[in-house]
């Protein structure tokens, strides 16, 4: 009998991907026993890739291509806003304005003013940095678990997907990093699943219907492993076996999908998901006895999810997700420590600035900074990250918050720790303090309130949410209820990380509550005198809700 294409595709793919991944492994591994070496490496690379285009040659910093040593005094630290002029012409040249390496596609993240960013993503960037630092970090895994390519099913892969692209910028697809379609040639992300039915762009677009897509083809096989980068994603696949329960086990029976043919009939894992799924306190070990591992982040705000992890996956080897973001990758797992991992000397440049340092105030003001290199930090120590992309992004300050764990072999190990002006991020949705003002005010502006005091902060529940306590002039129920939805509303259009993360059901509607005017600022002044004094300021960012009891009595 024939092997299907998606099948013929994984046998053909395995033993390569393993190579591949394999050597980016061995190469990150060198580099980072040399990490001098690998950062000079970098930054030549990138101001040979640079120096030519017409951003860097009007601004003169082309003369750091003779005096690499110079690159640091002569380029300032920027923020994303203040690429945008360069990025809108790059947006017409595709190519030679910021770096001299075409602009394959524009990645699309969230902006602080609501409007999503383009981060280029340029031909060298692809091939030279983030493909093989995929690559390493799933070299890890097979290092550690090579029965996540023992067959066809063994794996998920939740972390990426192929999907058609419908925003252009110019002719240029506007997508997240996380869609890898469509392939830009014969070295761009190839996994053995990358034909599978499951991942391919026939699979529809919303978090639900793909989830159960994935699930449909999955179940009653022997999956090893599952791969996502948020573990609200690992929750929420429990959570869709548990709502979809019936439909899956008829589905199962049937051999449908949707009401369509799809595999044979297969009654006993129907009668094994019936019978799983009846128990209110299933795990996934339970739906897969197969199963050997799961990765995703495990750091900073995401450990909020270990215990529920743990009951969702009792007895699953863990692995971690390499810290990185639309802009760039800072760390990649090359061991199974679950939360410190080495800085990724061979993706970009980096400069550190230690945390204390009030690095936006600087920024902004256009004062000199003084930056530290990768030997210069110290362990035990919290820094601002800054990097130099090979997408042409230098000097950009991340506004990312590192704790340094140890040093091996001149190399940082380090820990996302979180984003600086960002108070909690339970799903990725990364909310900063202005966004949430401005939701505010715009909720506050349509009842005709000026914005006084708040204090929000993150609700651990099913699912996870925000609680505001606003300060306004009669506070009521009422007024709570409207306030809640337009508030909700509001920060739903300002950030669409936040958007998909409701849209999906991960995070649920944010709540807030209306007091008297002066009651944040009278319970301020209270903590102030509780013997915190020199310290304690007024911040409308807060750790837990602890506030909403004080303030409400809820």
């Amino acid at each position: 009998m024939d092997l299907p294409h998606w099948q013929k595709h994984w046998y053909d793919r395995r033993v390569p991907f393993a190579d591949e991944c394999r050597q980016a492994r061995d190469s990150l591994l060198a580099d980072l026993k040399q990490p001098a070496l690998a950062q000079q490496r970098v930054l030549a690379d990138i101001i040979d890739m640079s120096a030519d285009s017409v951003h860097w040659r009007e601004r003169g910093y082309d003369v750091v291509a003779g005096d690499p040593g110079r690159f640091r005094s002569v380029l300032p630290v920027m923020r994303y806003d203040d690429f945008v002029p360069e990025i809108q012409a790059e947006t017409r040249t595709k190519g030679g304005t910021l770096t001299c390496s075409p602009v394959l596609r524009w990645l699309k993240t969230s902006g602080t003013t609501g409007v999503p960013k383009l981060v280029p993503y340029t031909l060298h960037w692809l091939l030279t940095y983030r493909i093989p630092a995929m690559k390493a970090m799933w070299g890890t895994y097979l290092e550690y678990h090579p029965e996540l390519l023992a067959h066809p099913y063994a794996t998920l892969d939740t972390q990426t997907v192929r999907e058609d692209v419908f925003d252009f910028v110019h002719g240029i697809g506007h997508q997240a990093i996380s869609n890898r379609h469509p392939q830009v040639n014969s070295r761009d992300w190839n996994p053995p699943w990358y034909e599978s039915p499951w991942f391919g762009p026939g699979v529809p677009s919303s978090h639900e219907a793909r989830m159960y897509h994935r699930i449909r083809h999955l179940v009653g096989k022997d999956l090893h492993y599952i791969s996502s980068i948020n573990p609200s994603t690992l929750i929420s696949l429990r959570d869709l076996l548990a709502e979809h329960n019936e439909r899956l086990v008829d589905d199962l029976r049937a051999g449908t999908l949707e009401g369509r043919p799809y595999t044979e009939p297969d009654e006993e894992a129907a009668r094994h998901l019936e019978e799983v799924l009846r128990r209110p306190d299933f795990t996934l070990k339970d739906v897969w006895p197969s199963l050997t591992l799961y990765t995703c982040w495990l750091s900073a705000s995401a450990g909020l999810y270990s215990a529920k992890l743990e009951a969702v996956f009792p007895g699953i080897a863990k692995l971690p997700f390499m810290s990185c973001g639309t802009e760039g990758v800072t760390t990649i797992p090359v061991d199974d420590s679950l939360h410190s991992q080495p800085l990724a000397v061979s993706q970009a440049f980096f400069e550190f600035v230690p945390a204390e340092v009030p690095l936006g105030e600087l920024v902004d003001n256009g004062e000199p900074t003084r930056t530290l290199l990768f030997d210069e930090v110290e362990p035990g120590r919290d820094y601002h990250l800054i990097m130099t992309q090979g997408n042409g992004l230098y000097r950009l300050w991340t506004g990312d918050i590192y704790h340094v764990d140890r040093i091996v072999d001149g190399t940082p190990w380090i820990h996302f720790v979180h984003r600086d002006g960002i108070f909690h991020s339970f799903t990725g949705e990364k909310i900063t303090e202005s966004q949430v003002t401005s939701a505010i005010q715009q909720g506050l502006a349509a009842h005709g309130i000026t914005t006084g005091l708040y204090m929000c902060g993150p609700r651990w529940a099913e699912p996870p949410s925000y609680s505001v306590v606003a300060e306004v002039p009669e506070p009521s129920g009422q007024l709570d209820q409207a306030l809640s939805v337009a508030v909700d509303a509001a920060l739903h259009e300002i950030n669409i990380e936040y958007a998909a993360k409701r849209d999906s059901g991960r995070l649920g509607a944010l709540e807030v509550v209306t007091v008297p005017r002066d009651a944040i600022a009278a319970y301020v002044e209270s903590r102030r005198q509780a013997g915190n004094a020199t310290q304690y300021k007024y911040k409308p960012f807060q750790r837990d809700v602890d506030f909403v009891t004080a303030l409400t009595g809820r």
